[in-house]
């Protein structure tokens, strides 16, 4: 199914939500912004009666137990106006999985389609309306804004500089360092607000039951996530800011030719090797240190820490970091996104990489240099989405274990995206959603792995190459191997079964591999859509 699509420009949006949300001449605070769209939508939105694709977001898809992501074919049946949300009946599913009949969607879930069977429908201007509503939520809209006083206008003061830092992030007017940070900050406070409302529905509901729940500790940390709300709020205001922005790239682009010339000045800072231990007995330490001397060269200059997260955060790309035993707790990769290796000098059940704030990313580990290996350690997602992102050149994973301690349906491994490649040998998958995900023009080669009470253990969206050799892939909730394909379909319908299916496909090389007790089948042809492939990374 074909859904509408809306490539605007800058000028385009700011004038399409000032009119949106100023019709009326009027000063419009915080608290009367989702009124002013309710309005809006009531008079563009087509109430019932027209068909949409619905993406199915990641903590329903948990919720549901279902595999994520997953995007159905829905009716709309009643939109609720003031809520911003329509009742949908389910009416089609490219799986088969359990869904109740009918749900409440927040309309910014909802992708309208071309094709309807009421030809009278006004489908350009409830799309349109939709994405508009889509792009102020997840764009402009930040979690702190209910904050502000009544008396401030919001358009005037947010609506124009919100527009310009998202067009200026896009362009790559700003920094991918500072890109992140936003981007970070904004996903923080999200998360943050969520909580706060949490706690307050708990503490409501105490109060109408008449218990005494709320607890010193409750209102403590309820007070604790607003002050770091105020903090994310405060950091946003300088950010959105175009003329500090101006300052704060004049500050990195100093910095950053300053850190040049220093490297360039010393001989010893080529390349420097990194030993991160957490402490121990004087014995352990000979242990240790007998280890790491086998697992770095010789003339290599090295430097102790007993922190990973600030080894990440001080070393260069193309550094070595050797990890002794113990729970590592880090955020980001630090320069070594851009090459470098991470070597536990243990057996990977030894050394253990989890997040140190679920906020900050999607993913654990973020790869994007040229050479990049990691060795003996466990990559534990955590409440992350991914453990593992290689985004550019080529990343080795040796003798590791990438798994989610909380089991759950919509957590991932390994994400290969487009020309990026991936090397991975004696590497276990374990409770996972899916255990590696491979977009187009990927290109992976497995060698001695195993998975183990994973919803689905292979997804590859075609167009790339995916060598597995030696590889138990078996006891899946679903499907072992997942092709997302538009090359080996005749038509829209999905095709399950054996590896026979992949016999023509030329793009996947399987080699001594053993196929085991899979619930829905070994192998799942899927057809692969452009449009929808877009909607589920909006």
């Amino acid at each position: 199914m074909e859904i509408y699509t809306f490539d605007k420009s800058l000028q385009e949006r700011l004038v399409e939500l000032a009119e949106i949300l100023s019709s009326r001449d009027k000063i419009v605070p915080a608290s009367q912004i989702q009124a002013e769209w309710s309005f809006h939508v009531e008079l563009v939105l087509e109430p019932v009666g027209w068909q949409a694709l619905w993406r199915i977001p990641r903590l329903v898809c948990e919720n549901f137990q279902i595999h994520y992501p997953t995007i159905v074919v829905v009716e709309v049946e009643q939109v609720d106006f003031s809520d911003l949300s329509a009742l949908v009946k389910i009416t089609a599913v490219q799986e088969e999985i359990q869904l109740p009949d009918k749900y409440d969607v927040p309309l910014i879930e909802l992708y309208p389609t071309h094709n309807q069977e009421n030809n009278v429908l006004d489908m350009v201007g409830t799309a349109s309306c939709i994405d508009q509503l889509r792009f102020f939520y997840n764009y402009l809209w930040m979690p702190w804004d209910l904050d502000d006083d009544d008396n401030i206008d919001w358009v005037s003061v947010h609506l124009e500089t919100r527009i310009r830092l998202f067009f200026d992030m896009k362009r790559g007017i700003i920094s991918n360092e500072t890109s992140d940070i936003i981007r970070s900050l904004v996903r923080e406070g999200r998360e943050i607000q969520q909580k706060i409302s949490r706690l307050e529905d708990t503490i409501s509901e105490g109060e109408e039951s008449h218990t005494d729940i709320v607890d010193g500790g409750t209102a403590c940390q309820l007070m604790k996530l607003h002050f770091r709300l105020q903090e994310i709020k405060r950091e946003m205001e300088v950010l959105e800011n175009p003329a500090m922005r101006e300052i704060l790239v004049m500050n990195q682009t100093s910095s950053l030719n300053n850190d040049k010339i220093e490297k360039k000045e010393s001989k010893v800072r080529c390349k420097a090797g990194h030993f991160v231990w957490l402490g121990g007995t004087l014995e352990e330490m000979k242990e240790t240190i007998n280890r790491v001397q086998a697992s770095l060269p010789a003339e290599l200059f090295l430097k102790i820490s007993g922190s990973l997260l600030e080894t990440l955060h001080v070393c260069d790309a193309g550094d070595i970091v050797v990890v002794g035993k113990g729970t590592h707790q880090i955020k980001g990769t630090g320069s070594l996104e851009d090459g470098g290796t991470i070597r536990g000098i243990y057996s990977s059940e030894h050394t253990i990489l989890n997040t140190k704030d679920t906020e900050s990313a999607t993913s654990l580990l973020d790869f994007s240099g040229n050479e990049v290996l990691l060795e003996n350690v466990t990559v534990d997602v955590g409440d992350l989405r991914a453990a593992v992102i290689v985004r550019a050149g080529a990343t080795v994973i040796l003798n590791c274990k990438i798994c989610a301690l909380n089991h759950s349906m919509v957590k991932l491994g390994v994400v290969v995206l487009p020309g990026a490649k991936l090397i991975i040998e004696n590497t276990a998958f374990e409770n996972l959603g899916t255990g590696l995900v491979i977009y187009t023009k990927g290109d992976v080669f497995m060698h001695n792995c195993s998975f183990k009470n994973c919803a689905e253990g292979i997804q590859f969206c075609g167009d790339g190459k995916l060598s597995i050799k030696n590889c138990f892939l078996g006891y899946f909730k679903e499907y072992a191997i997942r092709l997302e394909t538009q090359k080996y379909l005749n038509d829209s319908k999905p095709k399950c079964g054996g590896i026979e299916l992949l016999e023509n496909v030329s793009e996947i090389s399987l080699e001594e591999c053993k196929f085991e007790g899979n619930g829905k089948g070994d192998v799942m042809l899927k057809l692969w859509k452009p449009l929808v492939s877009k909607m589920q990374n909006e």
